[in-house]
């Protein structure tokens, strides 16, 4: 080897050492960006089944741009926004509108992400109940159709099935007027049933046990007229962890129809 080619050598050598070290230092800064985002959700979770839902919301503010994918960011801002119509009295309408707002666009942003479509279907379903009887119905349409693409994308997601679950218990005892309504706006509502409600429930404890699937599961049993089968997933939901929000409230209905259907 001459000289002039050991000098490109080692050469080529240096270029390549600090190459790896300035790539080690980037990974080991993405890495802590990455635990820091990490950690910020989490404290999201936490503060939101707090009910310190403006607290969540200055959180998800202060996380960098870059740090949140955009369609990431539009669903959990539209999540927050929910919580934060639930735990108000004061015009909660505008916090459900703007969560549909957020949503809706985190499905433009990806079309392949199903968060946006479940809390699309979320928030207008929060909406229904400040709607008139024809509102209801155009809404309730748009929410199954949301929450079976979130489904058709992720069917391991057992909130997305609890959601099309709840749709069944409602509509499977939608009144004469409603049904009205949807023959002449949409030619009928799609069929809705408790046996379906039940059946989608019981895929969601599949994969995720929780006090949400449990109580509402009781409550299908409740109208099935199965009160040995209701108060049994009762008693179960009472010996399960909290892990959303809405869960707080339903733990504590648990302890309490489980006390009244005695």
């Amino acid at each position: 080897m001459t000289k002039h080619q050991a000098g490109l050598l080692i050469s080529l050598l240096l270029i390549l050492l600090t190459a790896n070290n300035v790539l080690s230092q980037v990974n080991e800064e993405t890495t802590q960006v990455n635990k820091e985002t990490t950690g910020d959700l989490l404290t999201i979770d936490k503060l939101l089944i707090q009910g310190e839902t403006q607290q969540a919301w200055q959180v998800l503010e202060e996380i960098p741009e870059g740090d949140l994918a955009p369609d990431d960011r539009l669903w959990i801002m539209a999540r927050v926004q929910y919580e934060m119509g639930r735990g108000t009295d004061k015009k909660p309408l505008a916090f459900f509108k703007k969560a549909e707002e957020y949503a809706r666009a985190a499905t433009k942003e990806n079309a392949g992400n199903a968060e946006g479509y479940k809390w699309l279907a979320i928030s207008l379903g929060a909406q229904a109940k400040y709607s008139d009887t024809k509102a209801q119905v155009r809404i309730s349409k748009r929410v199954k159709e949301n929450i079976e693409k979130a489904i058709a994308i992720d069917p391991d997601d057992d909130i997305s099935y609890l959601i099309l679950s709840r749709w069944h218990y409602k509509n499977s005892a939608l009144g004469g007027i409603a049904r009205g309504f949807a023959k002449v706006l949409y030619g009928g509502l799609p069929k809705a049933s408790l046996d379906e409600a039940e059946k989608l429930l019981l895929q969601a404890i599949k994969l995720h046990d929780r006090i949400a699937h449990r109580y509402n599961l009781a409550k299908i049993y409740k109208r099935m007229e199965k009160m040995a089968a209701a108060k049994a997933q009762l008693e179960l939901a009472l010996l399960l962890p909290i892990t959303f929000p809405e869960e707080t409230k339903e733990k504590r209905k648990a302890g309490e129809k489980l006390q009244e259907w005695q």
